[in-house]
């Protein structure tokens, strides 16, 4: 009995607080467009950390000309160039 009185309380008083007609966050919030440079910024914050979670699974990098293939060994990597077409 006493689990469903807590229930009733907690929703008594979000139901007082939703009563109270205070605006929510996206209703207050203004969406602003990113600039290009901001855009690129955050890729490459994006990429880093993409290649620091592959590394940590134990995958290197191997390179084909300018190109770079990260995979587990080197089978994979050819198999992967094969199919992009670097070699």
């Amino acid at each position: 009995m006493s689990g469903m009185k807590s229930k009733l309380g907690m929703f008594a008083m979000m139901a007082a607080m939703a009563s109270m007609g205070e605006s929510g966050y996206s209703e207050r919030s203004k969406y602003q467009e990113l600039t290009e440079e901001e855009k690129l910024r955050l890729k490459a914050i994006a990429e880093k950390k993409r290649l620091e979670r592959l590394k940590q699974k134990g995958v290197n990098e191997y390179f084909y000309g300018k190109n770079v293939i990260y995979a587990r060994d080197q089978n994979n990597a050819d198999r992967k160039a094969r199919n992009k077409g670097y070699l």
